[in-house]
């Protein structure tokens, strides 16, 4: 099935959003697509802006008051490198929109290249895209009124999970005025994922960045993730995130041998696959979206069994990869 929608209007005639629409249903693999739910491709221009954003919006085809989850990709990668994880989510009852950012090689940027500039433009996009979100929503057929856009969780892999977090609360030095501690929280995020994301490197975090991090988090990390820190293994220093964070409905998934990219299975298509790939990826599947319906939809069972959850340095083991705590 396919929509078209060239131009909408928002307010005033000097509010228009150029659109084009186009939608494909997801075929189910072994990978983990699900084929219940419906994709939608969105080139959005935000209100002010000749520049396109490329959003990519998972969605069941039926149900009412979706809650919403907004997902940032990691360095270089694109929307469409997550799939197994996207349409999971949205099989099971959310909106997913994801984006590609600016840094994304889909987009022309080199593998390997930076520029200061690209976390600040990650942070202004997904900011964009909550000011915008009903606009959005509308040209999906039904969608926006089936969405519950007050319920809202930020999520990311790698550099998105940096991203996911400084919306959650958690803040960051700006070093290009003058250093200090910056906050870019928006309060309409009731829970953070952060998957395999970035502890504590000064001088843009330190810390006492995270202390501030309050809503609802779940952490996932591989014990063989990347490493990025000169003093700590790439498991060690991916974990802070849940280390530094107050306590209280914290939560750390750790997959045993599991690099950067649930063992080659998503973010890139150019590394080897792992043999427990699958097994990462069905654990992560699952414990993401058991916390998301905890505390996105407010759901007791989901709740009380991550509330049941040893407390760290105790954890569970939940599948033969892997173990669960809280804090």
């Amino acid at each position: 099935m396919s929509s078209d929608c060239r131009f909408a209007k928002m307010g005033t005639l000097s509010r228009v959003m150029k659109w084009c629409l186009v939608v494909a249903a997801v075929v189910g693999s072994a990978t983990g697509a699900i084929n219940a739910a419906d994709v939608h491709n969105v080139d959005y221009t935000p209100p002010g802006d000749s520049r396109v954003m490329p959003l990519r919006i998972a969605a069941p085809a039926t149900g009412r008051r979706l809650p919403v989850v907004l997902f940032s990709h990691g360095a270089y990668a694109s929307k469409d490198d997550y799939s197994p994880i996207l349409d999971h989510w949205a099989d099971a009852g959310y909106v997913v929109i994801a984006i590609t950012h600016r840094d994304s090689v889909k987009l022309g940027v080199t593998r390997g290249s930076n520029n200061p500039k690209f976390f600040e433009w990650r942070l202004d996009d997904l900011q964009s895209i909550l000011a915008n979100l009903e606009a959005i929503l509308q040209p999906v057929p039904a969608l926006r009124a089936r969405t519950d856009v007050t319920r809202i969780a930020a999520t990311g892999h790698s550099f998105g999970g940096l991203v996911a977090q400084t919306l959650g609360g958690a803040t960051f030095n700006d070093l290009a005025r003058g250093g200090g501690a910056v906050s870019r929280a928006d309060p309409r995020i009731r829970a953070v994922i952060i998957f395999s994301g970035a502890g504590a490197f000064a001088p843009l975090l330190t810390p006492e960045s995270f202390a501030t991090l309050r809503v609802p988090t779940l952490v996932t990390v591989g014990s063989n993730d990347l490493k990025q820190a000169p003093d700590l293994s790439g498991y060690e220093w991916r974990r802070q995130p849940y280390d530094l964070i107050a306590p209280g409905q914290k939560y750390l998934l750790t997959l045993d041998g599991a690099d950067h990219y649930l063992g080659g299975i998503v973010g890139r298509d150019d590394l080897p696959r792992s043999p427990n790939a699958p097994l990462y990826l069905a654990d992560f599947n699952q414990w993401s979206t058991l916390f998301l319906d905890a505390y996105l939809r407010d759901r007791r069972s989901p709740r009380q069994q991550l509330e049941a959850l040893p407390k760290t340095p105790s954890f569970r083991n939940v599948s033969t990869v892997s173990i669960l705590q809280q804090r």
